[in-house]
């Protein structure tokens, strides 16, 4: 139970080093702020984990719970659907710090940074053990993609490779798409 203990924590405090060491600000303020934004998804999920006795975390409740901001607003911006999975902690602390930045990205720049954007988190779970994770974003600003790639991509990326899964974006007239694809 201590070498769990161990691996599990070791786990936990590698994601927030990997989330110090890549996130990036023009402003001291606003590095905090990212900072303390990442570690607080982790942070959440790891309150997911306590119901479980560390098993993993329920993705509706990793989405909901990250979605929660943007979810009071008003009723209409966001939109969760899809079967109850568990999944295991190392997979559900990439997929809540990769809604995390999805999220904040669209608060910023996507659907959710416009009064009438809305966002769709929608997932299936294959008979293969791939789960398919798709967010869409409507109603927002006219999605361009960028000309580099921007820390909170590489997190996600970086994440969900980590997990032997993939991710695939695509910047469309309506809004960002992003498809992730893992083993669970």
């Amino acid at each position: 139970m201590a070498r769990e203990a161990e691996h599990r924590s070791k786990n936990l405090l590698a994601n927030a080093l990997a989330t110090v060491n890549l996130s990036q600000s023009s402003s001291p303020e606003g590095l905090k702020q990212i900072i303390a934004g990442r570690i607080q998804a982790l942070a959440n999920v790891c309150s997911l984990f306590a119901a479980t006795r560390w098993i993993g975390a329920e993705l509706s409740a990793i989405a909901t719970q990250e979605l929660a901001p943007y979810s009071e607003m008003n009723g209409k911006r966001t939109f969760i659907d899809g079967p109850q999975i568990l999944l295991e902690p190392d997979v559900a602390q990439a997929i809540a710090v990769t809604l995390h930045e999805l999220a904040t990205n669209a608060a910023k720049y996507g659907a959710l940074s416009t009064p009438n954007g809305q966002v769709r988190l929608e997932w299936s779970h294959a008979a293969d053990g791939q789960l398919r994770l798709r967010w869409m974003e409507t109603g927002g600003p006219v999605a361009q993609e960028p000309t580099r790639k921007g820390i909170g991509g590489r997190i996600i990326e970086q994440m969900i490779v980590q997990q032997k899964g993939k991710v695939r974006f695509d910047w469309r007239k309506d809004g960002l798409v992003c498809e992730i694809t893992l083993r669970v």
